[in-house]
C-alpha cells in the first residue's frame, strides 16, 4: 500500500510539474497537433502556394488571375470560414483533453485568533497560523464509448467546418471571376458603343454631304441625326456600366470603389474541350466532391454522434482519484502538553458514479437528438438534388453558349459585311438611306450580340466548375 501511494505522489508531482510549464506554451506546442487539420491559410484549400505578399491592387494592370489571389487574400467571407475552421479544430483538441487526467492545486495560509473568558476575571489567548496545501487527481478510465462518441462528433464538425471553408474559397473565386470577366465585358460593350458612334457619324457626315448637295433629302438627314443621338447614349451609358463593373470588381477584390483599376487585354480563345464528360458522370462526380454535400453529410455525422453522446450520460462513470495534503500549524500560548507540529495524508481509489434519475431528462434529449439526425438526413437529400441540378443547368447553360459563340461570330461578320456593302451603295447613290441605317443597326446589334455571347460563355464555364466543386487556378482561362 505504501508503495501505491508513493506511485501517486510521484504522479502528481509530475502532473504537477506539467501544468505549471503547459499553460505558457500551449498553443506553440499544439499537443493534439490539430493545427495541420485546418488550412494554414484562408486559400491554402485550393493551392497551397498562394502567397498574400506583395498582393496590391491598382498598381498595374491585373489580370484573371491576379484579381483572384487578391479576392482570397483580402475577402472578409473567407476570414471568417477559416476561423470557423479554426474553432472547429480547437473544440476537437477540447474533446480529447477528456482522455486526460486532471489535476488542481490547493494552497493558503491560515491565521487563527481565539480569545477564552472565565469566571474571576480570568482570560486565555490562543492563536495559530497554519500553512497548508493539498493536489487533487480524477481520471476517467472508462465511459461507455461518452468521449469516443464527443470526439467523432467534434471531428465530424472539423470536416464540415473544412469543406464550408473549402465552399466559401470556391464562391470566392467565382464572384472575382464573374466581376473580372463583368469588367472586361464592359469594357467590350464600351469599344462597341464608340465604334457604332463612329460609324453614325460618318452617316450622319454623308447624308448631310448629300442633302446639302442636293441628292439628298432632308428626311434621311434628320433619321442620320436621330441614329447618331442614339449611339451617343448607347455610348454614356456603356461608360456609366463601365465605371459600376470597376466598383464592383474593386469590393470583390476587398478595396474601395474608388480605387483606380487596370484589367488586362484579353488573351487568345481558351480551349472549348474542358468538359467532356457526360451530364450523368458530371453529377456524379458533384456528389462525391462538392464542398456543400461534403459538410452536409458530416454534420450529418455529427448528428448521429449527438445520440450516442445523450444515451451514455444514462452509463456510469469509472474514474481514478487521488489526493496528496500537507498542514503545518503552529500554535503559540494553547496550553497541554501536545502541541500538533505538522499533518500530511493521501488517497488513492476507484469511484464510480451510476445516474439514477433525472427526471426522464435523458429520454427527451435523445429524442431530441434523434429529430435532429432525421432533419439532418433530409438536409443532406435537399443538398444532394440541388447540386445535381445546378450541374444539369450549367452543363446545358454551357453547351448552349458554346454553340453561340460561333453563331455570334458569323452574325458578326455577316453584319460588317452587310455594312461595307449598304455604304458603298449609299455612296455610289444606288441605295437609300434606309438600307444604311438597317445596316448599321443590324451591326451595332450584332456586337451587342457578340459580347453578350463572350460573356455567357465564360461564366457558364465558371459556373459549370463551380457547381462541380472544382474551381482552380486550371480554369482560369482568360
Amino acid at each position: 500500500m505504501m508503495k501505491l501511494i508513493q506511485r501517486l505522489a510521484n504522479l502528481l508531482s509530475a502532473v504537477a510539474l506539467i501544468a505549471s510549464v503547459f499553460p505558457a506554451h500551449a498553443q506553440r506546442l499544439d499537443v493534439p497537433l490539430t493545427h495541420t487539420d485546418v488550412p494554414a491559410t484562408p486559400g491554402a484549400s485550393m493551392a497551397s502556394s498562394i502567397s498574400c505578399d506583395g498582393a496590391k491592387a491598382g498598381d498595374r494592370p491585373l489580370a484573371l488571375e491576379d484579381a483572384i489571389l487578391l479576392a482570397i487574400c483580402s475577402h472578409p467571407l473567407l476570414e471568417g470560414a477559416w476561423a470557423d475552421a479554426r474553432a472547429a479544430a480547437a473544440d476537437v483538441d477540447v474533446s480529447k483533453a477528456a482522455y486526460w487526467p486532471t489535476l488542481n492545486a490547493t494552497t493558503g495560509v491560515e491565521r487563527d485568533n481565539a480569545t477564552t473568558n472565565y469566571n474571576l476575571g480570568y482570560s486565555q489567548n490562543q492563536s495559530s497560523t497554519s500553512r497548508y496545501g493539498m493536489l487533487n487527481l480524477s481520471w476517467v478510465l472508462f465511459d461507455f464509448g461518452k468521449r469516443g462518441a464527443t470526439l467523432d462528433r467534434a471531428r465530424a464538425l472539423l470536416r464540415a467546418a473544412n469543406a464550408a471553408n473549402n465552399d466559401a474559397l470556391q464562391r470566392v473565386f467565382y464572384d472575382a471571376a464573374q466581376a473580372f470577366y463583368a469588367l472586361r465585358d464592359a469594357q467590350a460593350a464600351l469599344d462597341a458603343a464608340h465604334a457604332v458612334e463612329r460609324g453614325a457619324q460618318e452617316s450622319l457626315a454623308e447624308a448631310n454631304a448629300r442633302h446639302d448637295g442636293g441628292t439628298g433629302t432632308l428626311a434621311d438627314s434628320l433619321q442620320a441625326q436621330t441614329d447618331y443621338r442614339k449611339a451617343l447614349l448607347e455610348r454614356v451609358n456603356a461608360e456609366g456600366e463601365l465605371q459600376s463593373a470597376v466598383g464592383t470588381l474593386a469590393t470583390t477584390l476587398g478595396v474601395d470603389p474608388d480605387t483606380p483599376l487596370r484589367i488586362a487585354d484579353a488573351g487568345p480563345s481558351p480551349d472549348l474541350g474542358e468538359f467532356t464528360s457526360g451530364v450523368s458522370d458530371l453529377i456524379a462526380e458533384a456528389k462525391l466532391h462538392h464542398p456543400t454535400l461534403i459538410a452536409a453529410r458530416e454534420k450529418l455525422e455529427a448528428a448521429r454522434d449527438q445520440i450516442r453522446i445523450v444515451r451514455t450520460q444514462t452509463l456510469p462513470t469509472i474514474s481514478l482519484i487521488g489526493n496528496l495534503s500537507r498542514n503545518n500549524p503552529s500554535f503559540q500560548q494553547q496550553s497541554g502538553p501536545l502541541q500538533v507540529q505538522s499533518s500530511h495524508g493521501n488517497s488513492i481509489g476507484i469511484q464510480i458514479s451510476i445516474p439514477l434519475f433525472d427526471g426522464f431528462l435523458s429520454g427527451h434529449r435523445v429524442a431530441q437528438a434523434k429529430a435532429q439526425a432525421e432533419a439532418q438526413e433530409a438536409n443532406v437529400r435537399s443538398t444532394e438534388l440541388k447540386v445535381s441540378l445546378d450541374v444539369w443547368k450549367s452543363y446545358h447553360n454551357l453547351n448552349t453558349d458554346t454553340a453561340n459563340l460561333d453563331n455570334s461570330q458569323h452574325l458578326l461578320d455577316i453584319a460588317l459585311r452587310s455594312l461595307e456593302v449598304a455604304r458603298g451603295r449609299y455612296k455610289a447613290g444606288v441605295g437609300t438611306f434606309t438600307e444604311l441605317l438597317n445596316a448599321q443597326l443590324a451591326l451595332a446589334d450584332a456586337r451587342r450580340q457578340r459580347v453578350l455571347a463572350v460573356s455567357k460563355w465564360r461564366v457558364a464555364r465558371l459556373k459549370l466548375a463551380e457547381s462541380l466543386g472544382r474551381l482552380g487556378a486550371w480554369n482560369m482561362g482568360r
